[in-house]
């Protein structure tokens, strides 16, 4: 039987692929890329637990948001960006009041946090931003970027990776984006094409589910599976 919490991930999904269907894909997107850097770095099983749903939930202040603003294919007003940026407080607010652990809160509230503080809502210092928000804001921003907007096209994956590189000095963690950029280019693929269909992260990943999510993977691309022992 699911706990209160996964049923409460499980409406909130729900209601976000009925109103925010791209949202919602996004999210699912972050958590699989998400899910499987931790693991292959050997985090513990609760701080993979924190990115899985952190990650799943962490747009739901878009929810929040006027469609029309999400959608807009030109460049947004001041009103408009001050609406955008207020998603990770709405969220923030929306999964507090639900009881969710204060290491999910912190993905969802602060994943906008860049190490140079010119991120948002806090402009935090690089220094206190937790490793797990560091992780999901580098996979959130990877999927941002290889995925199609708007007003503009998808970059490929490797044309986000090193941007994201040219970046990870003074926007990002480099810790974390040198794990992406280990991660192989047939597991990036794989989620962003048909890899939820191999693995849907809604649910919590025991370590049999951890490991369907890597060997399926390997079977397939057996010359590449040892890159993973050097996350």
């Amino acid at each position: 039987m699911p706990t209160p919490q996964a049923r409460d991930v499980n409406a909130i999904l729900e209601t976000m692929d009925a109103k925010r269907p791209a949202v919602a894909s996004h999210c699912r997107r972050v958590s699989a890329y998400g899910v499987h850097l931790a693991a292959q770095y050997g985090l513990s099983e609760e701080m993979v637990e924190t990115i899985r749903v952190g990650s799943l939930l962490h747009d739901v202040g878009k929810l929040l948001v006027p469609a029309h603003i999400l959608s807009k294919p030109g460049r947004l007003t001041k009103h408009e960006w001050q609406a955008l940026q207020n998603h990770p407080e709405h969220g923030f607010d929306m999964a507090e009041h639900l009881g969710f652990a204060p290491g999910i809160l912190d993905i969802i509230l602060y994943h906008h946090e860049r190490n140079d503080r010119s991120g948002y809502p806090d402009g935090l210092d690089g220094n206190v931003i937790p490793w797990t928000v560091r992780i999901v804001s580098v996979m959130d921003a990877f999927d941002a970027l290889t995925s199609p907007r708007v007003y503009r096209e998808s970059l490929s994956a490797d044309a986000a990776r090193t941007l994201l590189a040219r970046e990870s000095a003074d926007r990002y963690c480099p810790w974390v984006v040198s794990g992406l950029l280990s991660m192989p280019r047939t597991m990036l693929d794989a989620v962003a094409n048909d890899g939820l269909d191999r693995y849907r992260p809604d649910a919590r990943p025991n370590q049999a589910v951890l490991q369907t999510a890597t060997t399926r993977w390997a079977a397939a691309c057996p010359e590449e599976a040892g890159q993973l022992t050097t996350w």
